[in-house]
């Protein structure tokens, strides 16, 4: 891992996060990613981003849960929730699983939220719904969007999978005609709900199915 972490606090979310490069993690997007992901337009606005998420991807590929740890412990925010990712994929390949495995079992007192497009790939479908939601600490939810179809709505709820959807502010069921939970940070502006909610991404029991507001 690079000497200085590039973990950063996000005042929005009210927690730590982890972000990884767009361009070469994010190989599970849908078109509709391209079109709508806040992230893209500022790569257009900011081109030094880049260099940030050079030394982002550095850092994750070489990063264990030990270092996780020492570097949470120095932090004076609230550390009891880390997100895997605000900017990027946290599964773009199979390394990816083990690595998570690692951050989580070595930090048993945090809890990692991980939304991710990864279910797309059938195979990493399988190996984090089998090697990664067993674990107490980390909660994964399957990332929507408009154009996905009834069929994964079905099979991701068949695989008890939570879903995080984002993308028409009218669309307040899932296609199966479940109702979906309003997220407090973006449908009612709270700034840091996201570190106190316990509902949502952070429902313990059961599965959930998350909407976030376009506003």
């Amino acid at each position: 891992m690079t000497s200085k972490s590039e973990i950063r606090w996000c005042e929005d979310i009210g927690m730590f996060a982890y972000d990884r490069p767009i361009p070469t993690s994010c190989v599970h997007k849908t078109t509709y990613c391209d079109e709508k992901c806040f992230n893209v337009k500022l790569y257009r606005l900011y081109p030094a981003m880049r260099t940030k998420d050079a030394r982002n991807e550095a850092e994750w590929q070489n990063i264990t849960g030990e270092q996780v740890r020492k570097t949470l412990a120095r932090k004076k925010k609230q550390t009891k929730r880390v997100r895997f990712m605000t900017r990027g994929e946290a599964v773009s390949d199979h390394t990816d699983i083990a690595r998570i495995v690692d951050i989580c079992t070595a930090n048993p007192d945090v809890d990692f939220w991980m939304p991710t497009r990864a279910w797309r790939d059938a195979l990493l479908q399988a190996r984090i719904t089998a090697e990664l939601m067993p674990i107490n600490n980390l909660h994964v939810l399957a990332s929507f969007d408009p154009s996905n179809t009834p069929e994964e709505w079905e099979t991701m709820r068949a695989m008890g999978w939570s879903t995080m959807f984002f993308g028409d502010d009218e669309m307040l069921h899932t296609p199966l005609g479940e109702k979906m939970f309003k997220c407090p940070k973006t449908w009612g502006h709270v700034k840091g709900a996201c570190e106190k909610c316990k509902r949502g991404c952070f429902e313990g029991h059961g599965r959930v199915d998350v909407h976030l507001s376009e506003h």
